[in-house]
């Protein structure tokens, strides 16, 4: 099967080490993933991570780690989606930073779709492609209000 993947991207007028901050730390990352809440403990590669809301929680595990360039994510198939079959291949998350234009452009990418059954595939692909153009959007309403208040 053809390997499936979601690219979204978006251009922040920030610097890298402030979007870094945005995508790494749990409370800034609860902000523009609201409604979701996120738990890192420890940022590290090999460190659990958190995922949820009221309905339930998803783990991950970091890694990938290169402040402020890399932060990626792997959704162990027994832990990340307990509303889903069980599948064979982790889902992986990757956030990619560079600076761009006197900004930031953030680069997300999520991989391991073709695992999933035929039934939820389709459905769970089409949500993260719409979750990530919402989120990145979210993202960067964030910083840049942010930065506008300076």
């Amino acid at each position: 099967m053809m390997s499936l993947k979601v690219e979204q991207s978006v251009w922040i007028a920030a610097s890298r080490e402030r979007v870094w901050r945005a995508i790494t730390d749990p409370e800034q990352l609860s902000q523009w993933w609201s409604p979701h809440r996120w738990e890192i403990p420890s940022l590290e590669v090999g460190a659990g991570v958190k995922f949820g809301d009221d309905e339930g929680y998803s783990f991950a595990t970091i890694e990938n780690l290169d402040p402020p360039n890399v932060f990626g994510l792997r959704w162990d198939p027994e832990t990340a989606w307990p509303d889903v079959e069980r599948h064979d291949i982790p889902l992986r998350t990757i956030y990619v930073l560079t600076e761009e234009d006197g900004g930031t452009r953030v680069k997300v990418t999520e991989t391991g779709f073709e695992s999933l059954p035929d039934d939820v595939r389709r459905r769970r692909f089409d949500m993260t492609v719409q979750g990530y153009v919402q989120v990145l959007d979210d993202l960067q309403a964030l910083v840049e209000s942010e930065a506008g208040q300076k």
